[in-house]
C-alpha cells in the first residue's frame, strides 16, 4: 500500500504551468490556424495536417498569447530538440469566444484564499490559452470559489465578463494528451518488468506517470487530489497496464473520480518505452544519491532576465559545452530555478519527466530507480 501511495506524486504535478518566454529562432508564416483562435489545441491541430507528429512536440504559449514556442522533442535523448517561434494572429479579441471550458473545480490544495493567478492558471491549461493578469481581471468568490473574468479596460481583449464555474470535470479534460510519445525508464527497472515480476507494475506505472504528469501540466494544481485519486484506483484494481515488452509499446488506462474535482472518467496514456539512458545534471554526469543537495559555484551573477543563461552555464559547467549548446533552446523548459531572496543564488532541479534529464520526484523516487536530488547553486 505505501508503494501505491507513491505513484501519484510521480506525475511531475509540481511542473509550473506558467512557463519562462526565450528568444525566437524562426519566425513561421504566419500563425492563422485554420481552425479558428491559435489556442494550444488548434495549433497542434493544424501542425498534424501539416504532417508534424504532434506525440512529440510541446506548443508554448507567450503571456499575453502574441506569439508562441514550438518544442519538437527528439526520438532519442542524445538528438537535439529544434524550436520555432509563430507570430499569432487572432481574429478575435472577445474572450467569450476564446474561453470555451467555463467550469474549474476548487481544491483545498489549490490554497486558501484562492488566488487569481491560479484561477487563471487553471482556466488557461483547460482552454489552451496564456492570459495574464496584465490582460484580464479576476475577481474570486470566496465562498462559492466561483470566479468572473473580465478584460481590462484598454487592454488586448474585449468581450463581456465570463464566470467560472466550480464544479467537477473529467480525466480527458485534465489529461487530454494522451499520446505521450517516447518516455525513458530506468534499464534495470524495465527489465525486471519484463521478466514478469508482477510486483514492479507499480514502480512501472509510477515511472509512466512522470511523463504523463509533464506532457499536460494543468494537473499540477491538484496534487494532493491527484494522489487521493491515484490511491483509490490502485486499492480499486483499476489501474491497467499492458506493454509490448519486445517493442516498449504500451497503454495505461485508470479509472477512479474524486469527489467534487474529478468526475468519474478514464485517464488514457499511450507510450513507448526506450531505456536509454538519460543525463544526471550532476558533475561529469555522476549518479547523485537520493535526496541529495549538490553545490555548485558559478563565476557570474544572475537574475530572473537572465535566468536561461543561468540554465545554459550550469549544464555547461557539469555536463560540457557540447551537451549545453545541443539542448541551449529548451534548458527553460528542463530545469526548475528558484532564485534566493538576497539573490546570492538559487535553488535548481532538473524537471522530472524530462527526455534528456534524469530524475524523479521525491516519493517516486523510491520506485523509479531514479534519484530526487536538489542543486544549491551560489553566484559569485
Amino acid at each position: 500500500m505505501k508503494k501505491m501511495m507513491m505513484i501519484l506524486t510521480s506525475l511531475a504535478l509540481t511542473t509550473p504551468i506558467a512557463g519562462a518566454v526565450i528568444a525566437c529562432k524562426d519566425v513561421n508564416k504566419g500563425g492563422q490556424t485554420e481552425d479558428g483562435f491559435p489556442t494550444v489545441t488548434n495549433i497542434k491541430r493544424q501542425l498534424k495536417k501539416e504532417g508534424y507528429n504532434i506525440d512529440n512536440l510541446d506548443v508554448d504559449l507567450a503571456p499575453g498569447m502574441k506569439s508562441v514556442i514550438i518544442r519538437f522533442m527528439p526520438e532519442a535523448p542524445n538528438r537535439p530538440f529544434s524550436t520555432k517561434e509563430m507570430a499569432l494572429t487572432w481574429p478575435t479579441t472577445d474572450i467569450n469566444k476564446i474561453i470555451t471550458v467555463t467550469l474549474m473545480p476548487y481544491d483545498k490544495g489549490m490554497g486558501s484564499p484562492l488566488a487569481a493567478q491560479t484561477v487563471l492558471d487553471a482556466v488557461n491549461g483547460l482552454n489552451g490559452t496564456k492570459f495574464t493578469l496584465d490582460d484580464v481581471d479576476v475577481d474570486v468568490d470566496q465562498t462559492t470559489h466561483n470566479s468572473t473574468i473580465t478584460p481590462k479596460a484598454g487592454g488586448n481583449f474585449t468581450g463581456a465578463p465570463i464566470t467560472i464555474v466550480n464544479e467537477p470535470i473529467t480525466f480527458p479534460e485534465a489529461f487530454p494528451l494522451t499520446n505521450i510519445g517516447d518516455i525513458y525508464i530506468d534499464e534495470t527497472l524495465w527489465n525486471n518488468y519484463k521478466d514478469k515480476q508482477e510486483n514492479k507494475k507499480t514502480a512501472l506505472t509510477a515511472a509512466i506517470m512522470e511523463f504523463v504528469g509533464d506532457r499536460n501540466r494543468f494537473a499540477a494544481l491538484y496534487k494532493n487530489k491527484m494522489l487521493e485519486v491515484m490511491i483509490n484506483a490502485m486499492m480499486n484494481d483499476v489501474v491497467t497496464l499492458t506493454i509490448d515488452t519486445n517493442t516498449g509499446v504500451g497503454n495505461l488506462k485508470i479509472e477512479a473520480s474524486a469527489v467534487g474535482v474529478i468526475n468519474k472518467s478514464v485517464l488514457t496514456a499511450n507510450f513507448t518505452i526506450h531505456s536509454t539512458p538519460r543525463k544526471f545534471l550532476n558533475d561529469k554526469n555522476a549518479k547523485p544519491t537520493s535526496g541529495s543537495t549538490i553545490n555548485v559555484s558559478l563565476d557570474k551573477t544572475y537574475t530572473e532576465a537572465t535566468v536561461d543563461m543561468l540554465r545554459y552555464d550550469l549544464v555547461k559547467k557539469l555536463l560540457g559545452q557540447e551537451f549545453a549548446d545541443q539542448y541551449k533552446d529548451i534548458w527553460y523548459d528542463e530545469i526548475w530555478v528558484v532564485f534566493k531572496a538576497d539573490n546570492s543564488g538559487a535553488t535548481v532541479n532538473a524537471k522530472p519527466g524530462s527526455k534528456i534529464l534524469a530524475a524523479s520526484d521525491v516519493l517516486a523516487s523510491l520506485m523509479t530507480n531514479i534519484p530526487s536530488y536538489t542543486l544549491n547553486v551560489t553566484f559569485a
